[in-house]
């Protein structure tokens, strides 16, 4: 996962994700419900690169982000995927570049009186 800003192209620190399996036979991510699809380990910060990665067997994954970096909005569909990780694809692995914009009003900080 390679988070960008969707203007710059600039990576972003500062996104968390989530990665989950596709293990429920149903298209598409189920976080809840009495079927989920399986969340894997902890969630993952992007760093100064702007990665977030894992090393996963073959199966079908998703990354949900769960929080964008600070100043920016979460993409109106925070999930990316289905990312097939398989034979085909292990060597240079899945990679998907993830957007955000930024904050239209981002909060300000209160200033004091004089």
């Amino acid at each position: 996962m390679i988070k960008e800003d969707s203007l710059t192209g600039d990576v972003l620190a500062g996104a968390v994700f989530q990665l989950w399996e596709e293990t429920n036979g149903i298209p598409g991510l189920q976080t809840t419900g009495a079927n989920p699809d399986t969340s894997i380990s902890g969630p993952c910060t992007t760093g100064a690169d702007g990665v977030c990665s894992r090393t996963m067997p073959f199966g079908t994954y998703y990354w949900l982000e769960t929080q964008a970096p600070p100043g920016y909005e979460l993409p109106a569909n925070p999930v990316f995927g289905p990312l097939p990780l398989w034979q085909r694809s292990a060597d240079e692995g899945v990679t998907v570049i993830a957007e955000n914009t930024v904050e239209v009003d981002p909060p300000t900080k209160a200033r004091p009186r004089r």
